[in-house]
């Protein structure tokens, strides 16, 4: 009984942990004001997510350090970041259009901050696909038992 329990717990822990990350992947290259790389710098980044229009009201806000690669690359996930308004999980990703306004304050201290402009979020491949996984084609060969069968016998 003991190995059994032990069993579904692990199980269940595993479940909890494999869900996948609510974020989205950003990368960037830093530059100076001089067009230079940001190399092997910290950086700070800024991101807003805003409703409706570029300049609507801003649902979401996060921060992140970030530490540049030797040609002036960094990588951050958007929602993974320090929240200052809002949470991620609260954006109503159905409602309004959505854009992202990006700021970077190269200096890394959170006070200098320089507007890198605003883009309206589009959709990905994946989630236009995962719009259309609920429907049922009546028509297809999925859905004739009698093709299903013959498949499935293998003979």
């Amino acid at each position: 009984m003991k190995k059994y329990l032990v069993l579904i717990l692990v199980i269940l822990y595993s479940a909890i942990h494999a869900q996948v990350p609510q974020g989205i992947p950003y990368q960037a290259a830093a530059r100076g004001a001089n067009g230079q790389p940001l190399v092997n710098t910290n950086v700070m980044v800024r991101f807003s997510i805003i409703d409706s229009v570029a300049t609507g009201t801003t649902v979401y806000q996060e921060t992140h350090t970030a530490t540049t690669n030797t040609v002036g690359l960094f990588n951050v996930n958007v929602g993974l970041g320090t929240a200052a308004i809002g949470t991620f999980a609260g954006i109503n990703w159905g409602k309004n259009f959505k854009f992202m306004k990006v700021e970077l304050d190269p200096t890394g201290t959170g006070s200098n901050y320089t507007d890198l402009g605003t883009q309206q979020m589009m959709s990905v491949p994946y989630s236009l696909y995962s719009a259309t996984t609920g429907a049922i084609n009546t028509n297809s060969a999925a859905s004739n038992n009698t093709t299903l069968l013959y498949l499935s016998d293998g003979f």
